[in-house]
């Protein structure tokens, strides 16, 4: 039924109600299951509810979504508004630059002097309660939040998925105001789709590897990425730099070094630090080096900055893109551990630094309310003097804010947040009661008890962003000037899921004693194979795919397709060249999960539609229910026996219900008439092998 019209589709259900009702009265075939149920207070009770309140149509609520815009002009009114304008703007992208590294002094030697000094300088604003907010396009996420105040996908990278959107950030708002655009990268103009990408985002010109002479210095940045150093990046970029200000029009300059690449090697004439017995030939030690060698290219590049008369006229913005050290992996959690001399928590692995300077501003400035990558634009639009910032946008002028919020998509999961000096972390487990907060400074723990609404506030922004990009709300909204109640009407956002769903038991792919990154068995080999076959003859449909361990069963797959990673930061191909195969599967297959641990970590594969069917022995009914309306899965299967006497609250709700284990025709059109939505068909991959 779901392209039949609303109206048609709610006087079948009410049909198929009353068609019910009268099955339990008469009993034609003398079910034992109808005689249970005409037995049960239920019937007594509860079958007008279900006639009047189950038989409208679950559609989205166009008040879930909204347009945000305006609050820059209500922030704007402070007394740095406008200090910059008509100055140039350039906006340094460091890779892997951690917060915890700025005034940090290891073995006798500062490791980030030059950063240090600018922070003390006169005209400099310091934010250091500031933290990354990316998708899985890692550095390239951070340019588009820069840039766009929106949070990239975490379904691939967003320079591939929407480079078809219509977008109008930071560089299209400066080109009206007569500024000139270029972005510096000393990479292959391919990568991440850069070169397409651009000038969606506005760039007018793009500086890569066709423009910049490589060193070839043999390491610099590690993995692949690999040859011109910042140093030599930043001697061949402010040439461009200089003819684009003898230009009339200021100019915004926007440079992405790389030479502070994971895994971090550097040829040892260029390591400025004497490390530790400890911290040599480990990722740690060499994480400290390359930060500190691009610490002294950038030295160099603001000290040539001074020398052509460009640093006088340009606002400076510097900011990491990312963590360059990961909490997950234990011995280096252990090491950084060590050396901050406290516990190396996600707050401390996702903060990075901030530095503006600005020319003519008489002060210093330290600014502590937190933020992140997605306030940079309303910041720096206040301060080059923006009237008006007419596009849609996520952050925030935290240099008028009265409070900071920042909303976390990876690592901290969706719905964790930092809101100024309180840390909240959603549960792995995805279960609200189990999560954790404390407080930045002290590291002392707080009840998350009232911290329900800031929880479902973090989770609205993430959404919100991708319901953006996904639906190219921006064209709509700024282009065809619609509102939300009119997007949302075109959108048209009914049920897509089938009434009647295949589930495919995929055997005993990837069991849950099997970590992921060992090689699959010859088992699992063919019952990937009898999946992908099923999914190849049955190319129309959609399927649930069930496996014993289904996020690592995923990866294995995925692996298929697009080759593993051989070793620490080797980047895979993550061009255009990924495979149609795969994502046409991921278009149609709905994972199964039965642990809520599982539910986040799928979603960020990719996968929009997933199939909650919960672990009845180890959750409580309060629990999943709760986990349900907090993350609002695509749709939730439960057993037969439980539609009725637990979940009545889920079937008046807009997520979508199947149902499984029935015992036959009568009970079928019973969970029909109270609300069940559709109906699971075991499919045994087994016999395909």
């Amino acid at each position: 039924m779901g392209s039949l019209p609303k109206e048609i589709k709610q006087g079948i259900k009410i049909a198929v109600i009353w068609i019910f009702v009268l099955l339990l009265v008469l009993n034609p075939f003398n079910s034992s299951f109808v005689m249970s149920l005409n037995s049960q207070e239920f019937i007594t009770y509860h079958i007008r509810d279900i006639i009047e309140n189950l038989a409208a149509e679950k559609e989205y609520n166009a008040q879930d979504y909204y347009l945000v815009t305006g609050t820059y002009e209500e922030q704007k009114n402070g007394d740095l508004f406008g200090i910059a304008k008509g100055k140039n703007l350039i906006v340094i992208q460091m890779e892997s630059i951690q917060n915890m590294l700025i005034d940090k002094v290891y073995n006798g030697r500062e490791i980030t002097p030059n950063l240090n000094q600018l922070i003390e300088e006169q005209g400099s604003i310091y934010f250091d309660n500031f933290y990354q907010q990316i998708g899985s396009g890692n550095t390239s996420d951070a340019e588009f939040a820069i840039n766009n105040s929106l949070m990239g996908s975490i379904e691939s990278f967003t320079y591939q998925l929407y480079q078809e959107n219509y977008l109008k950030g930071l560089p299209w708002i400066l080109k009206e105001e007569g500024y000139q655009t270029a972005v510096f990268h000393g990479y292959d103009k391919t990568f991440w789709n850069r070169e397409n990408m651009y000038p969606v985002l506005g760039f007018d010109t793009y500086i890569n590897n066709d423009h910049l002479v490589n060193d070839q210095i043999e390491g610099i940045g590690g993995g692949n990425i690999v040859g011109i150093s910042d140093h030599a990046f930043f001697r061949q970029s402010v040439t461009y730099l200089e003819e684009m200000a003898e230009k009339s029009d200021p100019f915004y300059s926007f440079l992405i070094t790389l030479s502070s690449h994971n895994p971090f090697y550097l040829p040892e004439a260029l390591q400025g630090l004497e490390l530790l017995p400890q911290d040599k030939d480990n990722i740690v030690g060499n994480y400290l080096n390359a930060v500190h060698y691009a610490d002294r290219c950038l030295g160099e590049f603001l000290d040539t900055l001074k020398e052509k008369g460009l640093y006088q006229d340009s606002v400076i913005a510097i900011y990491g893109d990312h963590f360059g050290l990961t909490k997950s992996d234990e011995r280096i959690a252990e090491k950084v551990t060590d050396f901050l001399g406290q516990e190396y928590d996600y707050d401390i692995m996702l903060n990075i630094p901030l530095i503006m300077h600005i020319p003519g501003y008489s002060q210093n400035r330290v600014v502590s309310i937190s933020g992140g990558q997605l306030d940079f634009m309303p910041t720096i639009c206040y301060l080059m003097g923006i009237e008006e910032l007419n596009t849609l946008y996520l952050g925030q002028n935290l240099l008028t804010a009265n409070s900071g919020f920042v909303a976390g998509q990876t690592h901290m999961l969706k719905g964790s947040f930092i809101k100024d000096d309180l840390v909240f972390e959603i549960s792995r487990d995805g279960v609200f009661d189990n999560s954790r907060a404390y407080h930045r400074v002290t590291r002392e723990e707080v009840a998350i008890t009232g911290l329900k609404k800031d929880y479902l506030k973090a989770k609205n922004i993430v959404e919100l962003s991708d319901f953006y990009l996904r639906n190219d709300i921006l064209k709509a909204a700024l282009l065809e000037g619609k509102n939300m109640e009119q997007i949302i009407a075109e959108l048209n956002p009914q049920k897509t899921m089938p009434s009647a769903l295949k589930l495919l038991q995929v055997g005993s792919v990837v069991p849950a004693f099997q970590e992921y990154g060992t090689e699959a068995s010859q088992q699992d080999e063919l019952s990937f194979n009898a999946l992908i076959q099923w999914m190849k003859e049955n190319n129309r449909e959609k399927a649930a795919v069930s496996m014993d361990n289904t996020l690592n069963g995923l990866k294995q797959l995925e692996d298929r397709f697009k080759g593993s990673s051989v070793r620490p930061g080797l980047i895979r191909s993550v061009s255009t060249e990924m495979s149609a195969a795969l994502q046409d599967l991921k278009g149609r297959m709905i994972p199964v999960i039965r642990t809520m641990e599982d539910y986040t970590k799928i979603e960020y594969m990719g996968y929009g539609t997933i199939l909650f069917m919960p672990d009845f022995s180890q959750y409580t009914r309060k629990q999943i229910v709760d986990f349900i309306e907090l993350n609002h899965p695509c749709a939730v299967a439960i057993p037969a026996d439980e539609a009725a006497a637990e979940f009545q609250s889920l079937l008046s709700g807009d997520i979508f219900v199947y149902v499984y284990d029935i015992s036959g025709p009568v009970q079928k059109a019973f969970l029909s008439a109270i609300g069940v939505d559709g109906f699971l068909e075991t499919v045994d991959l087994e016999s395909l092998q």
